[in-house]
């Protein structure tokens, strides 16, 4: 399974998305996640940048940039 693929688990659940994910492949799943410098290169980085410590976050963080 690639990185940026998302399927729910048999509880109904995504899985965690590791931090070493791709942001390319991100924003081809979350055009929000556009908005984000192009120098952050992993998940773990724009969590990073951004100081939250999940996907969901770092995209609500997104959505509010202009």
């Amino acid at each position: 399974m690639k990185l940026a693929q998302h399927k729910k688990t048999e509880e109904g659940r995504f899985r965690k998305e590791r931090s070493d994910s791709s942001m390319k492949q991100l924003k081809k799943e979350y055009p929000a996640l556009k908005k984000l410098h192009g120098n952050i290169k992993t998940l773990g980085g724009a969590e990073k940048a951004l100081g939250v410590d999940s996907l969901s976050q770092v995209i609500k963080k997104a959505k509010r940039m202009k």
